[in-house]
């Protein structure tokens, strides 16, 4: 299997790496790097051992290529994964997975119709304490879910491509579905924009689901000099934390209001999980998933229902209250 990866940013230079690890471990071939930048794409194709290419349209065309991963500029996302499905080739496209949720869509049914892979980048699904707190939650360990509340918080100066609804939110909306198996009935966002017109730089998020509430807050503007990448799941039970800079535990608080009107405080600890590399066990489910012709974990639905929840959270802002969420 010959992989070709577009775009060699900083993302792009991560995924480089962990292709040449899965080379080195016979799990694919060979890899070809491409940009449109020669002087992005060629030092790296010399460190990694890469071919490189700066023609993404040639690119399509070879024969000799099975898949491509792209990892390019959010805006190039739609039409460079339909032209390579449209060539033959499998997709592992970065999230978001297009701007707008019809461009998605149209991928789907294009990957379906040529009997393609067509899979999203949406690391998280991948991450080994999320994991590990799904399966608590499905057996029960924390009780009913009741409320679920996300911090991805640091100091840094707005894109000008994108807001932090985008860029950031678009995971922990995901993830929320993820955990609860199931889509928000409702959706309510307050943002702010002061640096960037029309680019958002803090943003809250408010989602109903069926039996929890969801409740995410992003910010660029977080001037106390940690960046913070937290997320807790309180049940009837038990309350989990995880830290995502940390992915190899999951705190649990033996804490909860109990029904006969007490509350009990048992302390806490930490669940230990074996640790496997986010981005490392996302492509390499991707390549399991073109050579046994299975549906990948984060596959082309997920990426449309994540992109839809974030139109529906930026419609909230713009009308300034909830907004049922459809698919």
């Amino acid at each position: 299997m010959k992989i070709a990866l577009i775009g060699t940013g900083y993302w792009g230079r991560n995924h480089a790496k962990v292709w040449k690890e899965l080379k080195n471990e016979g799990k694919i071939d060979d890899v070809i790097l491409c940009d449109i930048s020669e002087d992005a794409v060629k030092p790296l194709a010399k460190d990694f051992g890469f071919e490189y290419s700066t023609d993404p349209r040639a690119l399509m065309e070879r024969e000799d290529i099975d898949a491509v991963d792209i990892a390019s500029s959010t805006p190039s996302h739609y039409t460079l994964a339909k032209n390579a499905i449209l060539h033959g080739k499998h997709v592992m496209v970065e999230k978001p997975m297009a701007e707008r949720s019809e461009e998605c869509k149209e991928l789907i049914k294009i990957a379906d119709v040529h009997k393609r892979v067509l899979m999203v980048g949406h690391i998280f699904r991948y991450h080994p304490a999320l994991i590990a707190l799904k399966k608590m939650i499905e057996r029960g360990e924390l009780g009913e879910i009741v409320s679920m509340q996300t911090r991805r918080l640091s100091l840094r100066y707005p894109r000008r491509d994108m807001g932090v609804l985008l860029a950031l939110a678009i995971h922990d909306v995901d993830v929320y579905a993820y955990l609860l198996n199931e889509n928000p009935d409702e959706i309510l966002t307050v943002s702010s924009s002061n640096y960037v017109n029309g680019i958002e730089e803090d943003a809250h998020i408010f989602m109903n689901f069926s039996r929890a509430l969801g409740h995410i807050h992003e910010s660029w503007n977080y001037p106390l000099g940690k960046k913070i990448r937290e997320l807790v799941v309180v049940g009837t039970e038990s309350t989990a934390r995880i830290d995502y800079l940390k992915p190899d535990e999951v705190i649990i608080y033996d804490a909860a209001i109990l029904p006969n009107g007490s509350v009990k405080n048992e302390g806490e600890f930490i669940k230990r999980v074996p640790y496997i590399e986010p981005l490392k066990a996302e492509l390499l489910d991707f390549v399991e998933s073109i050579e046994k012709n299975k549906t990948p974990v984060a596959n082309g639905n997920v990426g449309l229902n994540a992109v839809r929840m974030i139109e529906v959270a930026i419609q909230s802002a713009e009308n300034s209250r909830p907004m049922r969420f459809r698919i």
